[in-house]
């Protein structure tokens, strides 16, 4: 019952999203890429996110059939709406979740605050920054990646992208420094925007 109301508030969003497919699959790269900056000046004058989340995650899906030959269907779609409501999406292994986060963060990095994406092993960050940040460079904006043996200025450059892979401990670490630093040219963080957690279980109970 609890999975077909939540599926039902979603799908009208769904629709939207869907009613977009046709129109993005007739442009060009250069022009999907035009849109994505076009998304990004409609944010800015609007500060509000929730207008331009269904054409940015048509967007998106286009940019991963393009980049990655990933379509995302209409329950990563859902996934990918919850995420961005702040809530957690469980989602099983195989049915894409790593796929999922890319919907959200896209979204959210419009607002040119950054983006954290904290998963929990310097592979996996590695891995994802490469194959997923195809889609996101694609549409115009960078990605950073944190490991454990950055110097200070690799970490700040690389936090100040538009969207950011780092494994929990070092993100947990790098808090702790940056609250022991005694001025604010000693900090690496940037203002918290929003941040997506793969394997919420394991961060936030297990660790």
């Amino acid at each position: 019952m609890q999975k077909n109301s939540i599926t039902k508030k979603y799908q009208n969003l769904v629709n939207q999203i869907n009613n977009f497919e046709d129109k993005f699959q007739t442009l060009t790269d250069n022009e999907l890429r035009a849109h994505s900056f076009k998304l990004k000046k409609q944010y800015q004058d609007s500060k509000d996110l929730n207008s331009v989340i269904s054409e940015s995650f048509a967007l998106t899906r286009e940019a991963s059939v393009r980049t990655l030959g990933l379509r995302h269907f209409d329950v990563q779609l859902i996934g990918g709406l919850t995420l961005n409501n702040q809530k957690i999406a469980e989602m099983k292994t195989g049915e894409g979740k790593t796929l999922v986060a890319t919907l959200p963060a896209y979204l959210n990095a419009l607002t040119d605050k950054g983006v954290h994406i904290v998963t929990v092993n310097d592979y996996l960050a590695s891995r994802d920054q490469m194959s997923m940040g195809q889609i996101y460079r694609f549409l115009g904006l960078n990605t950073g990646l944190i490991q454990e043996d950055m110097t200070f200025l690799d970490r700040q450059k690389n936090y100040n992208a538009d969207l950011t892979y780092v494994t929990n401990n070092e993100v947990a670490f790098d808090y702790l420094r940056d609250n022991m630093a005694s001025n604010l040219n000693q900090v690496v963080l940037p203002p918290f925007n929003y941040c997506i957690v793969d394997e919420v279980d394991s961060i936030f109970i297990d660790e």
